[in-house]
């Protein structure tokens, strides 16, 4: 049974995006020679687009907590209850075993935002489907369309879609959970309509508890270790499937190419847990830990829980720093199947629980073109993409033309042989150099060909785009990408200067101020971040920032008391060191070693 309904929940953000194009990897960690060394070399591996262009970031969000009423899909049947987020990537939040009266995944206390994924806000808890580069894809925390098709043996699949515009691809799932199944069955679709091979990346990452003596189950021997800076292969060892006593965060990969059902399992003392399995294509197992360390508490204290929880996760390639090339005109697919699981004793290559996955992966290949009857949408970006001609309209994945807003309308008014005008979000595609080359010229189109240089790559191009576009008109936008792109630390502190002259924006403000501290004027910081508004979203990183120019200009007491004041800093990355590092030099300055509170302590690792 399948039915869209909503779920009141306690949630703090996303909040808005911030209007700012990303111009860098997200904070995608890049991989270097010395790994691909560890990793057994590049052969058959592609590299990621270096950017997160056309996206902007999603950091408005602060730690409010209300409650909501989310659109949600809920597929049932006399043994498993799945809820899916459709404000929310799509994410699988909730698969109750019926018949146990258990949940196999975990939810924290509160659904919160945090700076994890490559447009920031991010969130735990359930199942997330990432599709884009290595980090958490970019819709994790956007609409995504759903809608209903007649599925095999009279059950209705759960149909949901959504244009992911860094790749130009598709995203896309069908959910099935037939009458009497153990598991349920989520088959993924990904095609290339393009004459060009795009990079492509997919984990499903499955937040599972964590508790004393659980384990996880994984058919392999070997694997790559990576603890936020070192890789490294190992033994699979009882003590590393054990997530409660591994004291640092830490991921763990194993590459089961070469079984015909690639599985990973997350149970309990008792051997009561859940099961994931997959069609063979899906090949890599991940485990991914906090730790018991300071940092690792704080995190998941941070991100709405008093529970702890794991990762076991699933992807396309051996490792997350792997990207696969998806040929012009290819398509991939292959089915995942979620569910119960009771097991005591040893196991092999094979999952603890035998599963359909194979016939459930058949029977949905014969609906795959099937037309779906729509019950939510997302942006008017894929109906853009139809528009322009770049994607192909089908009844199965339909991006309606009624879907178009004002986001779209100056790409619409290009597309119509206008000029570029005004205030625009940046386009992806493969047809959209081309058309700005033909359209008439305007500083607006000079600045998003350099928006459309930058992400392949050609810095140099991009950056005189942007030099034209301000000869023609100067901008925040313009000024903003070229300090952004500089390497050299006053031009990108002059430039981002000129930038917030221009604009506003906070998060500008943000940009501006980090990149003044490097180029050592803590000075200027401090002037423009007194008086700074203490309860907006960003407020908190204006304090630490102000913290840190306190610091360099030697007002130690007025550092102290920003830092003494129980600073709080919604969009904190994860691995970043910020904190530690604005403490520390101000307890150095001091010649006094206080230690770091703990409400300070993000650190993956101890050094960091």
């Amino acid at each position: 049974m399948l039915t869209f309904t909503t779920l009141s929940m306690p949630i703090a953000g996303p909040g808005p995006t911030n209007g700012l194009p990303i111009l860098d990897a997200g904070g995608a960690r890049p991989v270097s020679d010395e790994d691909w060394v560890v990793l057994g070399g590049r052969t058959g591996y592609v590299d990621r687009y270096p950017t997160v262009l056309p996206y902007d970031a999603q950091d408005s969000y602060d730690r409010h907590v209300e409650t909501r009423d989310l659109r949600v899909a809920v597929l049932e049947n006399d043994r498993l209850r799945a809820t899916f987020l459709l404000e929310l990537g799509g994410r699988l939040w909730t698969l109750y075993d019926k018949v146990a009266g258990r949940e196999l995944l975990y939810q924290p206390d509160v659904l919160m935002h945090g700076n994890l994924a490559l447009r920031q806000a991010w969130f735990s808890g359930g199942v997330e489907w990432n599709l884009g580069f290595t980090g958490h894809w970019p819709l994790t925390s956007s609409p995504v369309s759903a809608g209903r098709v007649a599925g095999p043996e009279g059950t209705d699949v759960l149909r949901m879609w959504a244009y992911e515009r860094m790749l130009g691809l598709v995203w896309r799932i069908d959910a099935w959970l037939p009458d009497g199944a153990e598991d349920l069955y989520v088959r993924v679709v990904l095609d290339n309509p393009y004459d060009r091979t795009v990079p492509v990346y997919w984990w499903s990452t499955i937040a599972v508890p964590q508790v004393q003596g659980g384990r996880v189950l994984l058919p392999a021997t070997r694997a790559v270790s990576s603890g936020y800076g070192d890789l490294s292969v190992v033994d699979v060892t009882p003590d590393r499937l054990d997530p409660a006593s591994q004291l640092y965060a830490s991921d763990l990969f194993a590459d089961l190419d070469g079984l015909e059902e690639p599985w990973v399992a997350a149970v309990d003392a008792q051997g009561l847990g859940m099961q994931q399995t997959s069609t063979a294509r899906l090949r890599g197992r991940k485990l991914f830990v906090w730790g018991t360390a300071q940092g690792g508490e704080t995190w998941q204290r941070w991100l709405g829980g008093n529970g702890r929880y794991c990762e076991i996760q699933a992807g396309l390639g051996p490792t997350q720093l792997h990207h696969l090339p998806l040929a012009p005109g290819e398509t991939w697919t292959w089915t995942e199947a979620y569910g119960p699981s009771a097991f005591s004793g040893t196991y092999g290559k094979q999952p603890p629980r035998p599963t359909k996955v194979a016939e459930a992966d058949k029977a949905l290949s014969r609906i795959q073109e099937a037309p779906v009857s729509v019950r939510a949408t997302a942006d008017g970006w894929g109906a853009l993409a139809v528009a322009a001609g770049d994607l192909p309209a089908g009844p199965a994945t339909p991006f309606p033309a009624e879907t178009l807003g004002a986001t779209q309308r100056p790409w619409l008014a290009v597309l119509g042989g206008q000029a570029l005008t005004g205030p625009a979000a940046p386009v992806a595609g493969p047809g959209w150099r081309a058309r700005l080359d033909e359209a008439p010229p305007s500083p607006e189109r000079d600045l998003h060909l350099g928006y459309l240089m930058l992400a392949r790559g050609k810095v140099r191009k991009a950056r005189k785009h942007w030099r034209s576009s301000i000869a023609g008109a100067p901008s925040a936008e313009a000024y903003r990408a070229l300090g952004l792109t500089s390497t050299d630390p006053d031009e990108r502190a002059d430039h981002l200067a000129q930038a917030v002259a221009l604009d506003a924006n906070p998060s500008l403000l943000v940009e501006y101020a980090t990149a003044a501290l490097a180029a050592g004027r803590a000075a200027d910081v401090a002037e423009r971040l007194h008086g700074y508004d203490k309860e907006g979203p960003r407020a908190g990183r204006f304090g630490l920032l102000l913290a840190e120019a306190f610091v360099a200009l030697g007002r130690l007491d007025d550092a102290a008391a920003i830092l003494d004041s129980h600073l709080v800093v919604p969009d904190i990355r994860e691995g970043a060191g910020t904190f530690t590092e604005v403490w520390t030099a101000l307890e150095t300055a001091r010649g006094t070693s206080r230690p770091l509170p703990a409400e300070y302590d993000f650190r993956m690792r101890p050094e960091g």
